[in-house]
């Protein structure tokens, strides 16, 4: 029960941080990041909960990977609107999010293609390690600004492009393997 109400609660904070990037200022893209950070916590949290108590439910199967796209799918939408000050470049390359927006709605389709077969097709080792590393990236990307980390000047808009390409490989690789698995069955 706890894992779906995290799951929940990561869908109702979709529309929220949305909200904060239509027009945003420093403050509204910082309470985004917030939000951000948080909403991908849930998401590790959801999953430790339900196997650790023994929770896995066929609707949290089905409803996790579904939250977490809807959180990732409208983080990038949302950089992609989103231009520098320097140059007006969009924060996140509109290629990249059509690639991981269409590897998404793929494996979607699978998925549903599945649970008409009366089957449910949980996430696999790479499509956990494609949406850590979206996460991860949309976080930096949203940081967005250089800034100094100890004695290094990080800049956190290249940071959040290399996490999303290196993403896009595990997507790739990961919509190959979902797609074995839905042919072989």
């Amino acid at each position: 029960m706890v894992p779906n109400i995290l799951t929940i609660a990561r869908l109702v904070l979709v529309p929220v941080f949305v909200f904060l990037l239509i027009e945003p200022s420093q403050l509204m893209v910082k309470w985004a990041l917030g939000i951000f950070i948080f909403a991908s916590i849930t998401d590790y949290l959801d999953g430790w909960v339900a196997r650790k108590f023994n929770s896995v439910t066929d609707a949290g199967k089905l409803l996790d990977p579904l939250a977490d796209k809807i959180l990732v799918m409208s983080a990038l939408v949302m950089l992609v609107g989103l231009r520098s000050d320097v140059n007006a470049t969009p924060w996140a390359p509109a290629w990249m999010v059509v690639v991981i927006l269409a590897r998404e709605i793929w494996v979607t389709g699978l998925r549903a293609v599945a649970a008409a077969d009366g089957r449910v097709m949980a996430a696999q080792a790479g499509g956990k390690w494609k949406s850590a590393l979206q996460m991860i990236g949309i976080i930096a990307l949203l940081m967005h600004y250089p800034m100094r980390v100890g004695p290094i000047l990080v800049n956190f808009q290249a940071v959040g492009i290399m996490c999303l390409a290196v993403s896009i490989v595990f997507s790739i690789l990961s919509a190959i393997d979902y797609t074995r698995a839905a042919l072989k069955a």
